[in-house]
């Protein structure tokens, strides 16, 4: 019965009567008011730290997992409850961090919302005669600034002392110099080698090798793990992750032995780091080569990996080195070394990833080599490192070329009245080709004022946070990759307070603060546009802190007259479909 709901006195037609009475008697909700973003700052680091005479460069990974940027971000890593045998030092060189007595006070400065940073702040070492076991915790308090005032976040990293005296020392070379850069299309081998300066043998090591954006590993080793959060593949030339790599090294290695990943004679290497198009530069950026234990954990949780990837074997290709530095030196036959046999590995233990290195096979410290220990794998040239400086995590250099990109906002035009907060949406994207790093300020038209926005320090001469702005610096203080990434756009809103009639001199402006130059600045500005005010807002009174949003309550508004013609028509239909009841005039 298709007309059924029209019936004269049907249940549903008051039913549908009273939906739709009910539904226009819905309070209208307006937008809440606006919130400021804040960061949420978060460090973490291994479950425990081991540590030796050697020394220890620990990491720690720092996040900031809320909505807003975190400036002026800084810790304080404090030693001091672990026990008298725990010393702790700032790496060598280090501009960022200083030190305090048994504390380290470090500058890191920026975290964009979402962004993760590796540092290695400080260097952790036992005393000689330090008594194995339990030696306290190290306690790191990070504060930042956000919107809305400070942040802050804590983290205690538990430290042990190794029970024997092994500690791992890693070496490794800078890639170029400031005279011999490198560059998009480039490969070039890295010399690194890792030593055993404790007085017993390991069974073996995890190497992790770090390296920045825009260059990448020339090999996929099937007994390693590749860490790649790059989404998709980028263009040809292009170089988007892997950035890091872990792998583990199941070989002897005796005290004073070491085991190198190159050949500096033949150009031979384990590890070809090639580069993208991508690279910023002319700069000296940075990587890491990073020696552990098998029972330590060197770096956060959260970059560990699990699993393999099809390849050639590391094994072989240490092996292969050794075999060719032996032929060619005449210390050996010319066959591969064996691992550690069978009878060697307990049940649970992985295949073995590399020949064993023993004191015999390469040369260590005494009256014989007054330079100190050396690796002999790679054959003439070995690396020589000085056993008292070094630490398992060595810093290297990569000096790369002159690059460009092509950076460019734009602003959409926007209506409003005077009263109204309006949200001027924004656009910065990073044609390329090369990755960099920008940041903008904006300016409020005359008659308007800013109000805190993401991704902007709204603060005064001070420090402190402040309500409005008439200009503001913006940024996110981490490398803005280009569009071959699969990103390299970043979309936002500033909110600007009308006052008055607005001028035309309101700008977004984008400039570059990374190495590589700017081949397009006509591009890099972009004016606040609004049109002619079409009725406003809507704008309600109330404070600063709970203004409308131009063209928030359209829906509601919408809503309710849908629900008034609806109603029309559900009475049109009744009064055109019930029949008469009053009797017909007599005539």
């Amino acid at each position: 019965m298709p007309n059924a709901i029209l019936r004269p006195g049907g249940r549903r037609v008051a039913a549908a009567a009273a939906a739709v009475l009910a539904t226009l008697a819905l309070p209208v909700t307006t937008r809440p008011a606006y919130a400021a973003a804040q960061p949420q700052l978060q460090v973490s680091s291994t479950a425990d730290v081991r540590i030796g005479p050697a020394g220890t460069t620990v990491g720690f990974q720092l996040r900031n997992a809320g909505d807003a940027p975190a400036t002026g971000v800084g810790a304080v890593y404090d030693a001091g409850t672990t026990s008298d045998d725990v010393i702790l030092s700032v790496p060598e060189g280090s501009t960022d961090c200083r030190q305090v007595g048994r504390t380290a006070d470090c500058r890191h400065g920026e975290l964009a919302a979402g962004q993760d940073l590796l540092v290695y702040p400080i260097v952790l070492r036992s005393t000689p005669d330090a008594r194995p076991g339990p030696a306290g915790t190290v306690r790191v308090s990070v504060s930042a600034q956000g919107p809305d005032g400070a942040v802050s976040a804590s983290y205690e990293l538990p430290v042990s002392i190794r029970a024997s005296g092994s500690g791992l020392v890693a070496s490794v070379g800078d890639l170029g110099s400031a005279q011999q850069r490198v560059g998009g299309g480039d490969r070039r081998p890295l010399d690194a080698t890792v030593f055993n300066f404790g007085d017993t043998a390991l069974p073996g090591f995890l190497l992790n090798i770090t390296l920045p954006l825009g260059a990448t590993f020339g090999e996929r080793y099937s007994d390693c793990v590749y860490d790649d959060d790059w989404p998709g593949e980028p263009p040809a030339g292009y170089v988007y992750g892997p950035q890091r790599v872990t792998c583990r090294m199941n070989l002897i290695l005796e005290p004073g032995a070491g085991v190198a990943f190159s050949d500096p004679q033949s150009g031979d290497a384990a590890f070809n780091l090639v580069f993208g198009k991508n690279l910023p530069g002319p700069a000296e950026e940075a990587g890491w080569f990073e020696a552990a234990e098998l029972d330590d954990q060197a770096l956060p949780d959260a970059l560990s990996r699990t699993g393999t990837t099809a390849g050639p074997s590391l094994a072989d290709k240490i092996a292969e080195l050794r075999a060719e530095a032996e032929q060619r030196n005449g210390t050996g036959p010319p066959s591969r070394a064996k691992p550690r046999s069978a009878g060697e590995r307990t049940p649970d233990e992985p295949p073995t990833t590399g020949p064993p290195a023993t004191a015999g096979q390469h040369d260590t410290a005494g009256p014989q080599n007054p330079a100190g220990p050396q690796a002999t794998t790679g054959g003439a040239g070995p690396a020589r490192v000085d056993a008292e400086a070094g630490t398992n995590v060595d810093e290297f250099s990569i000096w790369t070329k002159a690059n460009s990109h092509d950076l460019e906002v734009r602003a959409t035009a926007v209506t409003g009245s005077v009263g109204d907060t309006v949200e001027v949406p924004y656009t910065i994207t990073n044609h390329g080709p090369s990755d960099g790093a920008a940041t903008w300020r904006i300016v409020a038209p005359s008659g308007t004022v800013l109000l805190p926005s993401q991704w902007c320090a709204f603060r005064d001469e001070a420090g402190e946070s402040i309500a409005e702005l008439s200009e503001v610096d913006c940024g996110t203080e981490s490398q803005w990759p280009a569009t071959a990434s699969g990103e390299g756009v970043l979309s936002s809103v500033v909110r600007v307070k009308i006052n008055s009639t607005p001028g035309t001199n309101g700008t977004v402006t984008v400039r570059s603060v990374g190495p590589s130059t700017e081949t397009g600045p006509k591009s890099n500005t972009a004016k606040i546009v609004f049109n002619e005010p079409g009725g406003g807002g809507g704008a309600v009174d109330g404070d600063d802190d709970g203004l409308p949003i131009t063209g928030a309550r359209t829906g509601p508004i919408a809503a309710v007259g849908a629900g008034v013609l609806l109603l029309g028509a559900v009475l049109l239909l009744l009064g055109r479909r019930r029949r008469s009841t009053v009797p017909p005039p007599s005539e």
